[in-house]
């Protein structure tokens, strides 16, 4: 059985920890938070003291980490994995990081004799999407763990190509909480019950735009995060996106604005703030 090596071990991290020692897979992680290794070992993990020491012993590295510039302190330096990985390893990085991150540590990683691949996720009801770029031959190599780790799975084209079909997903998601909640504050203002657009045209809304509960782990601000990395793979492409470009500063005014815990809904305080006057 491939051995497992984990970095990263937030909330991500931890459902990883859970499933990939369920299924019998011999574990070592590492993690900046002692308390949350302390925790994986209690489950049956075994610690490591820095990225090197995950990578000499895993034939498979998963990074679970929050963006392009963790993946790099992770990676580099005397005690990262790129310094101590071993030959045919294979690195899979499973958080959302720019697309040039993929290719920069896709073509490291092959120059020491081992593979990378994006694998970014999306979780829906069922449990976790996971896409992949990456070479078929690499994608083949960390099939059998990611199938554990998620319930639908994909190879979607070449190294990169996966963070870019997330970078779309995080597009998408940010402007439909945007146009959510627009539209439940429009609709106080013009005297309407927010409740008859969820219960009587039967449109989705969130639980949270009711409940003033935006408590959610940071979401908010990764996915101002995300918008940047969209923005920026927008702009080396040529393509025009003014919509998301638009989402992306009212994210940006509630990450200033709001709680750093808070939830992607709590972007409804951006509209609330501009009708105070008016109500």
């Amino acid at each position: 059985m491939q051995r497992i090596g984990l970095i990263g071990l937030g909330n991500i991290g931890k459902f990883y920890t859970k499933q990939l020692l369920s299924a019998g897979y011999p574990l070592t992680v590492y993690d900046i938070d002692t308390e949350k290794v302390k925790i994986a070992t209690e489950q049956g993990a075994v610690a490591a003291p820095n990225p090197g020491g995950v990578a000499e012993k895993a034939d498979i590295i998963i990074l679970a980490l929050p963006g392009s510039h963790a993946v790099d302190a992770v990676m580099q330096g005397e005690d990262g994995v790129l310094e101590h990985l071993q030959t045919g390893a294979l690195v899979i990085d499973t958080g959302t990081s720019r697309p040039a991150t993929a290719v920069l540590y896709d073509k490291l990683c092959t120059q020491k004799g081992a593979g990378f691949i994006d694998a970014p996720l999306t979780w829906r009801k069922p449990g976790q999407i996971i896409m992949v770029g990456g070479t078929p031959e690499n994608y083949a190599k960390g099939e059998e763990v990611l199938k554990v780790l998620s319930y639908k799975l994909k190879h979607v084209g070449p190294i990169g190509t996966g963070q870019v079909l997330k970078a779309i997903n995080q597009s998408i998601l940010a402007d439909r909480v945007a146009i959510q909640a627009e539209n439940f504050e429009f609709a106080k203002m013009m005297g309407i019950d927010p409740a008859l657009i969820k219960d009587f045209l039967e449109l989705d809304l969130p639980e949270a735009f009711f409940t003033n509960d935006f408590a959610g782990g940071g979401h908010l601000a990764l996915h101002y995060k995300d918008l940047l990395y969209i923005l920026e793979i927008a702009h080396d492409s040529g393509a025009q996106i003014p919509l998301t470009s638009l989402v992306h500063e009212i994210f940006k005014a509630e990450w200033l604005n709001g709680e750093p815990n808070w939830f992607q809904t709590g972007i409804i305080n951006y509209w609330r703030r501009l009708n105070q006057k008016r109500s």
